[in-house]
């Protein structure tokens, strides 16, 4: 196996295909014996062939759709981000983990439990420190781009890593297109942001406290940790739908 890197994009063309399409891409790839690139991502495939990036959702027919529409997304959060790290000094918090769990305390099986999740957690976070402008997140906010915001906002800055397509057949060589370490930095500060309030609500509800994953806390259903966990988080400006 063989890794290349690379500093520039393949191609600056893009088609957007239905995911059907993908087998009859790579079948004519193949009955050609010509070259190219693919990349398997959580939201989407691209395969690379001549001059021209194919781009698949991976996400059904209805969210292929509105991944297509919503790839002005992607430029417009990378455009503010790098605004952002122009503008502003800004320093990552404390890691926490995405997910913790009580283990200290036993529950009380007869006790009501609720949990509390944060709305659009990440783009909204990245709203409020500055990272994306008002019309970026106003643009982003439609249920039908909850997908796409969230790769614009994960994939800004990532490195991304190709299998080489030779001959009609895909190899075991890979071809990384270099990232930016700095925009990726950005969107740790956003993750771990998340995390640290939820780390924060956690201490204030003490033994009460359950679970927390990602951008949802569980915890015993009383009407004085209700209070608790909706004025920490109207605080920081976020929204919040109460799952129970």
């Amino acid at each position: 196996m063989t890794t290349k890197i690379r500093k520039t994009p393949l191609t600056s063309v893009r088609k957007y295909l239905p995911p059907k399409h993908k087998k009859l891409i790579l079948k004519s790839i193949k009955e050609e014996s010509a070259n190219g690139y693919i990349k398997d991502g959580t939201f989407s495939t691209e395969i690379v062939w001549g001059k021209k990036s194919f781009v698949f959702s991976n996400q059904g027919k209805r969210d292929t759709n509105n991944f297509k529409k919503g790839m002005f997304l992607f430029g417009m959060v990378r455009k503010d981000a790098k605004n952002f790290l122009a503008t502003k000094y800004f320093s990552v918090p404390k890691k926490y983990s995405s997910i913790i769990y009580n283990k200290d305390n036993e529950v009380d099986l007869d006790a009501k439990m609720t949990a509390t999740d944060l709305n659009h957690a990440y783009w909204r976070i990245a709203y409020n420190l500055g990272i994306i402008s008002e019309m970026t997140y106003l643009r982003g906010l439609p249920d039908k781009f909850k997908q796409i915001r969230l790769a614009a906002l994960s994939t800004m800055g990532r490195k991304k890593e190709y299998s080489v397509i030779k001959n009609g057949d895909i190899t075991d060589d890979l071809l990384i297109i270099e990232g930016n370490d700095e925009l990726a930095e950005v969107y740790t500060l956003i993750r771990y942001t998340c995390f640290k309030y939820m780390n924060d609500v956690k201490k204030l509800l003490g033994a009460d406290f359950l679970a927390y994953k990602t951008d949802c806390i569980y915890y015993i259903d009383t009407e004085a940790n209700r209070e608790k966990v909706m004025q920490y988080f109207s605080k920081k400006d976020l929204f919040i739908k109460q799952l129970s």
